[in-house]
């Protein structure tokens, strides 16, 4: 089993907050139904990126956004499930660092 890595360190509330809070706004105008998601590269490490825990994107709140690194292995789950698609954001991520935001939508 590999060793969990190593969290970037924490990410200002008021960021996992306005995560939280797109995930939830492209729920509502239908750019994502219950499966889409949304995530974003952290903004101290571009190694690592956010993304909710596997719920509902209308459900999302601050406390649900896990860190990946860019093999989309958790590093703060905590139990908490994970998509499977987040791997789709990790390789996007590694291959376009110019990218902060990915949508993964239906």
């Amino acid at each position: 089993m590999s060793e969990t890595p190593k969290s970037a360190g924490p990410v200002a509330r008021e960021l996992l907050a306005d995560l939280a809070a797109a995930s939830r706004i492209l729920a509502a105008r239908g750019v994502v139904d219950g499966f889409g998601h949304v995530s974003m590269r952290h903004p101290d490490s571009p190694d690592r990126f956010l993304m909710s825990k596997s719920i509902a994107p209308a459900l999302v709140v601050p406390d649900d956004i896990i860190e990946y690194d860019l093999n989309s292995e958790p590093c703060n789950a905590n139990g908490r499930g994970s998509f499977l698609e987040r791997f789709i954001h990790g390789e996007i991520y590694k291959a376009r660092p110019d990218i902060n935001s990915v949508v993964h939508s239906h």
